[in-house]
């Protein structure tokens, strides 16, 4: 009967359709049931180079903030003041650290105006430093920021200068941006202009939920036209400063998907499209063409500097509704659901299918997409697990179908105030009691902690403190990774592979000359330094940096360059159970070590080994931390010929005849020079 009702309420014979080029899609729905989700758990359904992440907005965790949205909750919804809301700002050390627990690589937050200029042409030096410290806080654990530059909050001052009913007014919101960029593009690569512009539109002009609450198509497209002005000029004044070259900026845009509530019906078809027109499509295709057609307006204005203005697109994806043409225009009416889906605590559906759909909407701009917000009001948390498990279900297949899709941020990183819903909706994977503001993990947060731990690449650790005395005067002036090879350090070289094999941190080990690596940082990796007072060993290093190694890693030697793929070491690593994988190349002229059945069984580095060697470690190997702290020791000691040989038939060999390169000698050096301007990754 379940399957029968469902094909009488969506099945039409209309086909997957575009509205002006763009492509919408239909409305489906899966058995969830007999989804396979192993593929979560097991790590082989996201590239290794995913940006695995949380989000957060200021308002809704910072507390103490005195904006145009805390001068509007008396007239809220909900009547909820945000107060303290999770006094995220006193306590910021704390919630990097459940950052850090999730396993995730990336952070999105958002930076209060109102606290960075909280009068007009005043700025806060204080609160420019703190969320500088943020950002240094967050790299110091291994995580990449992402800065949002409007979530739907402003200063005061500028509110009751009209805010973005007057375009006049987007030089004060640019000259901001410009502001936090100048403070901290040295070290956030990711930027967001505005977030949801369609969803500030319409629910402070068309529904009222949101300040300033009122009703106005007119406002409506005054509002929305300067949105994108907005961020059309802050993208391109940003591409113009120092560091804008590399940075990442892109908008942000809510997909909500319109469906009909009977698809048979003309006028529900109708009113979708009309919905899918105002709230989705006119934002893409502006983005597309240049031209935007503000909600409800008769013609398209030509925005300078739109077209081309993103270098992602940012989606966040929540939900469908089901149109008819007497739909409410109350959000606290329950929207229209199928028999068959599940209410989240917000009322609307759990519609995982949908975010396939909203990959293809976006598809048109041939832009990279990060889901930059996805999540679920679940104040029980007996719902969040399987949305989390079915919304990277969707990305997944659809990364596996071509789709390039580089990022997936949860939304939130923890309970919050929830804007129009005050304190009534919970979407964290950490739950907060706003009383004592305790944190605690929920069974999702596990759960999500999990899939990324599955899915991540482990620490890269370099060993970068040789003398390097048989490169001669180089050395004496340099440390040896620091040596310029084909236009760029040898650090840097091993550093890019290591990134685009999807490592987002890296702990690398200085000795001489470690004041040199000062200031040295590579794009896209989290970097730690750790330097030795003393020379003391590869193994001594090691065991000298014990308190900042993970519990695997990747360990490589800072003068040599070996392009192997990860994945598979990682993988055959994996499955091995061994503590202890080397990489071993049989295609060498000199042999190092004997494997037997995939073990190492012997290992020797002088210059005439046993004949019955048939292997050489080509210098990238996998580590459990409990090897060094098994075999460790204070002092001087060489790893490799301490713990190899202690390991032996315990070791496993990881059998790859990729080439390895070394700078160790002059005539090396001039060997990798020539292959690296060969090169093409």
């Amino acid at each position: 009967m379940e399957r029968w009702i469902r094909w009488f309420l969506v099945s039409t014979p209309v086909k997957n359709y575009r509205f002006d080029g763009v492509y919408m899609g239909i409305e489906e729905h899966r058995d969830w049931d007999s989804v396979d989700y192993t593929q979560l758990l097991s790590g082989d359904l996201f590239p290794p180079d995913f940006m695995w992440g949380v989000a957060t907005a200021s308002h809704q965790i910072e507390g103490g903030n005195t904006n145009n949205w805390s001068a509007f909750e008396p007239r809220s919804k909900s009547g909820q003041l945000s107060g303290d809301a999770c006094d995220h700002w006193n306590r910021k050390e704390q919630d990097i650290q459940l950052i850090k627990d999730l396993n995730v690589s990336h952070y999105r937050f958002s930076i209060e105006w109102s606290r960075i200029e909280p009068q007009q042409g005043i700025w806060d030096d204080d609160a420019i430093q703190w969320y500088s410290d943020l950002v240094d806080q967050l790299l110091a654990k291994g995580i990449q920021p992402m800065a949002t530059l409007h979530h739907f909050t402003h200063p005061l001052w500028w509110d009751e200068k009209g805010g973005f009913e007057k375009e006049d007014n987007v030089d004060d919101w640019v000259r901001f941006c410009v502001k936090m960029f100048e403070a901290l593009s040295d070290r956030v690569d990711w930027w967001c202009t505005i977030n949801e512009p369609a969803v500030f539109a319409s629910m402070g002009y068309v529904l009222g939920e949101f300040p300033p609450g009122e009703r106005s198509f007119k406002k409506t497209r005054i509002v929305s036209t300067n949105l994108m002005i907005a961020h059309a000029r802050c993208y391109q004044t940003l591409k113009s400063m120092t560091h804008g070259k590399r940075a990442h900026i892109g908008l942000v845009k809510n997909i909500n998907l319109f469906d009909p509530y009977r698809r048979w019906n003309p006028l529900h078809r109708f009113q979708a499209r009309l919905l899918d027109g105002m709230f989705n499509l006119c934002w893409i295709k502006g983005l597309m063409t240049g031209r935007f057609k503000a909600p409800s307006a008769l013609r398209s204005k030509k925005i300078p500097g739109l077209k081309g203005s993103s270098d992602f697109i940012g989606v966040n994806y929540y939900t469908h509704l089901l149109a008819t043409p007497f739909m409410p225009t109350k959000v606290d009416i329950d929207p229209l659901i199928r028999p068959w889906e599940e209410r989240t605590d917000f009322r609307y559906p759990m519609y995982a299918e949908g975010l396939r759909r909203a990959f293809d909407m976006v598809s048109c701009l041939n832009l990279p997409i990060i889901v930059t917000e996805n999540g679920v009001a679940d104040d029980d948390d007996d719902m969040r697990p399987e949305h989390v498990r079915r919304h990277l279900q969707i990305t997944g297949e659809a990364i596996a179908d071509g789709m390039d899709i580089r990022g997936f941020y949860h939304w939130s990183l923890m309970d919050n105030f929830e804007w129009a819903e005050g304190y009534d909706q919970r979407f964290g994977l950490y739950h907060v009691d706003f009383e004592t503001k305790e944190r605690t993990l929920k069974e999702s947060g596990v759960l999500y902690s999990e899939i990324v731990k599955a899915h991540r690449m482990p620490q890269v650790v370099i060993l970068a403190g040789g003398l390097g005395t048989r490169l001669g005067e180089q050395t004496k002036q340099m440390p040896k990774s620091l040596i310029d090879v084909s236009g760029k350090p040898i650090l840097t070289h091993i550093l890019d592979w290591a990134t685009a094999q999807g490592c987002m941190e890296a702990l690398i080990l200085t000795g001489h000359l470690g004041e040199q690596f000062d200031g040295f940082r590579h794009e896209g990796m989290a970097l730690t330094f750790h330097q030795e007072s003393e020379p003391l060993g590869t193994g001594g290093a090691l065991w000298n940096a014990r308190h900042l190694l993970q519990n695997r890693f990747i360990l490589l030697w800072g003068d040599d360059f070996h392009p192997i793929d990860y994945g598979g070491l990682v993988a055959h690593h994996e499955q091995t159970s061994s503590p202890l994988t080397l990489t071993v190349t049989t295609e060498h002229d000199e042999m190092n070590l004997l494997h037997i059945d995939g073990k190492i069984a012997q290992y020797d580095k002088s210059e005439s080994p046993p004949s019955e060697f048939n292997g050489y470690e080509s210098g990238t190997s996998i580590v459990e931390k409990s090897v060094l702290l098994e075999h460790g020791r204070d002092g001087k000691w060489s790893w490799e010929e301490t713990v190899y040989p202690e390991m032996s038939m315990k070791a496993s060999a990881y059998l790859d005849n990729t080439k390895f390169w070394d700078m160790g000698t002059p005539e090396r050096l001039a060997r990798l020079e020539e292959f690296l301007n060969k090169a093409s990754f």
